[in-house]
């Protein structure tokens, strides 16, 4: 049953895989986006690093941006795809299947999430030494970062599926996506590390899960150590049992809605 299990999902997840890697015009256009982000942030710490007498900053923010921008643009937007499928009751034609439903869409996700994610990171890790030269890291630590970004972002591809799952209350769920992005972007350091707003800030920041998704995970590259690398991992694992318990719940909801009224 475990090897049916993994065969199953695992061949959704080549699928998709396999149609992410073929849309060459998206992955250039995610290419040419990231390319346009990181020389113009570079040209801003340049600016302002020279300014302060703190030139070192720019690799630093840098790679923290390309980081950044790999666990946030390498994730498909999850949110839109399952309010479609729940309105427009193609949720209902797997319910009977020996298939979840979620699974399905969450594996599909994570093969779209898993090209971006690559293609990125062999793009932006050149671009960004190109722009700053030696990183603000050791590269024996650089797979280990690489890997928690990677994890951060199927966390975070798990959190818009929950925001899509939200579906069953709202009756649209762009506004909602668009201030769950937001708060990633301010309590998450998504674009500037949370070190440099107030400490009270960052109190109200360790309170939401942007804040171990995005800056704990993300800041493994300018100050790694294994305490930092330990305290990402825990809190990590929390916020996806407590998300993992949310879409659970939610998802039993859907179905006992779909088995009752038929959608």
């Amino acid at each position: 049953m475990t090897n049916s299990f993994f065969a199953k999902y695992g061949a959704i997840f080549r699928i998709s895989f396999k149609q992410a890697w073929n849309n060459k015009a998206n992955l250039s256009g995610l290419l040419f986006f990231l390319f346009i982000l990181l020389f113009i942030y570079n040209r801003l710490w340049v600016v302002i690093g020279i300014q302060d007498n703190v030139s070192g900053y720019n690799a630093i923010y840098i790679w923290y941006l390309l980081l950044a921008e790999m666990i946030i643009l390498s994730s498909p937007r999850m949110e839109r795809i399952l309010f479609n499928d729940i309105r427009e009751g193609n949720m209902a034609y797997y319910i009977n299947k020996p298939i979840s439903f979620f699974l399905m869409r969450y594996t599909e996700g994570l093969g779209n999430m898993t090209v971006s994610f690559l293609i990125m990171g062999g793009f932006g890790t050149l671009v960004t030494l190109g722009l700053t030269g030696q990183p603000p890291f050791a590269w024996h630590h650089f797979p280990i970062i690489i890997l928690m970004c990677y994890i951060s972002s199927a966390i975070n591809l798990l959190f818009y599926t929950g925001v899509g799952l939200c579906s069953l209350w709202l009756d649209s769920i762009r506004s909602l996506g668009m201030v769950v992005e937001r708060l990633a972007f301010i309590f998450g350091g998504a674009i500037f590390p949370l070190s440099i707003y107030p400490q009270w800030f960052v109190n109200i920041a360790k309170w939401t899960p942007f804040y171990s998704i995005y800056y704990l995970t993300i800041k493994l590259v300018y100050d790694f150590s294994w305490y930092n690398l330990f305290e990402a991992v825990l809190l990590n694992t929390l916020w996806v049992s407590a998300i993992v318990g949310f879409v659970i719940f939610t998802y039993r909801k859907l179905i006992k809605k779909v088995d009752i009224y038929g959608g």
